[in-house]
């Protein structure tokens, strides 16, 4: 349960973040990608624009739509494909699934960088370019994607990659706590959890068992032990302590733990038990996140990322947490 100080996540090789950066991948292995590529354009008849390396074609134009600020929560519908194969990843409006959300501009730092902080080139870079409401199609030599990285069975080593991208919108953090406050609510309502207590910063606090109840509830300074399961809205489990020697313990206002966390905590009384569910504002708020998201178990495992929770989340989550405050010292 403790704090997650890294940024977004959409990571896939042992890259940097731009173009003039990759000047290290090899020269011939570059050549004979770009090569394949102009073939490819060529086969298929498609009218495409050389930039630097890579190439793009604008499927839907919308030259008059916001241009992107680094720093903006951005909403994309995506396609990641081997140039001429096999889908990797991806998430289309066609499915009936929302846009993937994350922050836009995190781009040029390489896996080994402390912050964590990475982006795909292809993302940021393509992005870019890009205006809301636009449709762009972009074909890139793998020292701009996924370069010498693979996984069996999900990545390829070395591959081209065809990646269309749709940027459906910019959210501004007012539009996002408000969508977010309504799906609480009705994750609420479906639940018949109608005695929720509405807190600050969007959180929310059902009592279920008071216990034995005793002495006030922790105020900072105070140091609290608990055991905890933490969900998704939709009933997956992402971290639990039920099952450790000895209960989790943090100290108030000490900054450890999620925003959210500490908040519900402290409404609670010594026994006392209870549901604990905050925006993803107050949680891990874009959290971690790959494309295709499968990579992040391999990333972890190989020491790319670091095993925290905040990696196991999608972006931009309402989290909900089952908690039995066991002593307040």
């Amino acid at each position: 349960m403790k704090k997650h100080t890294g940024w977004l996540l959409a990571l896939t090789a042992l890259l940097l973040g731009c173009a003039d950066d990759l000047e290290n991948e090899s020269d011939d292995l570059l050549l004979e990608q770009q090569q394949t590529i102009e073939q490819y354009i060529a086969d298929q008849g498609i009218t495409a624009t050389q930039d630097g390396n890579i190439y793009y074609q604008t499927i839907t134009a919308n030259a008059g739509g916001e241009t992107l600020q680094q720093g903006d929560i951005i909403r994309i519908y995506y396609q990641i494909a081997e140039l001429d194969g096999a889908t990797i990843d991806e998430v289309l409006a066609s499915s009936g699934e929302p846009p993937v959300t994350y922050v836009f501009g995190t781009q040029g730092q390489s896996l080994q960088s402390p912050n964590r902080n990475f982006l795909l080139p292809l993302l940021d870079f393509s992005i870019a370019k890009m205006h809301v409401g636009e449709e762009y199609e972009f074909y890139l030599p793998s020292a701009y994607a996924y370069s010498s990285y693979s996984l069996e069975g999900v990545v390829p080593q070395d591959a081209i990659i065809r990646a269309r991208i749709q940027l459906v919108d910019i959210v501004s953090i007012a539009e996002l706590r408000a969508e977010e406050d309504e799906v609480i609510k009705d994750y609420l309502a479906e639940n018949t959890l109608t005695e929720a207590d509405s807190l600050e910063e969007g959180v929310y606090y059902i009592r279920t068992d008071e216990g034995t109840a005793d002495g006030a509830p922790p105020t900072t300074g105070n140091r609290v032990q608990l055991r905890y399961t933490g969900t998704l809205l939709d009933g997956s489990e992402f971290d639990s302590n039920l099952d450790a020697d000895s209960p989790f313990s943090f100290t108030i206002g000490g900054q450890s733990v999620i925003e959210g966390f500490e908040i519900g905590v402290s409404q609670m009384k010594q026994g006392e038990k209870g549901i604990i569910i905050m925006p993803s504002l107050a949680a891990y708020a874009q959290s971690q996140v790959a494309f295709p998201r499968e990579i992040i178990q391999d990333l972890r495992q190989r020491g790319f990322i670091g095993s925290d929770i905040g990696s196991k989340i999608p972006p931009f989550s309402p989290l909900r947490f089952d908690v039995e405050l066991v002593s307040v010292e």
